[in-house]
């Protein structure tokens, strides 16, 4: 898997390096956090609190539609799963990490508004779908679930994607994004024996997600000022 990643990067790298196509496809780098939780997991409240932390990390791949519309590829690998934190006896305790590769496809959106004569357009939104692989599965807490129960979640995640963002600087974005997945992770009719966490009863499994990340776009090109003052009238 560490290999995949490495000659990812080195077609983003040689993309770059080519003029003629660097002029139409943008690549750039993702970091950031992530907060997620497994529907219906959390047995103590049935609550989606999103108390599992993890992290994020890839590349993307950028091209203009329009003046207000792009096209954005990614590829991730994303640290989710769920977190049910012990009772005040310290019972109860059970961490699930589900580590996937994730390659999104997003339709991103300038938003343009004027404020006391300024026009702003640092802001977008954006939407699509994503396709998950399961490359590793993790679980602990009060008993001893080792990885004889990996085969209870699914290897494959088909999710949907919606998020805002903005640029800080030239080049650099600030995203928030909400993922959802549209069909189950958790295997049903299976039983994780020992933790009482029944499947079949829950017929949840979703993995839900916000993730909070850093986006810096490789570009030579100067964008516009994002925040410009409406010119005025030219005089006759």
């Amino acid at each position: 898997m560490k290999t995949r990643f490495i000659l990812f990067f080195i077609v983003l790298l040689f993309v770059h390096s080519t003029n003629s196509v660097a002029q139409r496809f943008k690549p750039g780098l993702i970091f950031g956090a992530v907060a997620s939780d497994v529907d219906g997991v959390d047995l103590k409240d049935n609550d989606n609190d999103f108390n599992k932390a993890g992290l994020t990390a890839g590349a993307l791949l950028k091209t203009n539609l329009s003046e207000k519309n792009s096209l954005q590829f990614e590829i991730l690998y994303t640290q989710k799963g769920s977190l049910q934190k012990p009772d005040s006896l310290g019972n109860g305790y059970y961490k699930l990490n589900l580590n996937y590769v994730e390659i999104p496809l997003m339709i991103k959106h300038k938003i343009v508004f004027n404020v006391r004569k300024k026009q702003i357009t640092n802001f977008y939104i954006e939407a699509g779908p994503s396709y998950g692989r399961l490359v590793r599965v993790k679980q602990e807490g009060t008993y001893d679930y080792g990885s004889a129960y990996a085969n209870n979640f699914k290897n494959d995640e088909i999710a949907i994607n919606l998020g805002v963002g903005c640029r800080i600087v030239n080049n650099l974005y600030l995203n928030v994004r909400y993922c959802n997945s549209i069909i189950p992770v958790v295997k049903q009719n299976t039983t994780i024996k020992g933790n009482g966490f029944f499947w079949a009863e829950l017929n949840k499994g979703a993995n839900l997600e916000f993730a909070f990340t850093l986006r810096y776009i490789f570009s030579n090109e100067k964008e516009k000022n994002e925040i410009t003052e409406k010119a005025p009238d030219s005089a006759n």
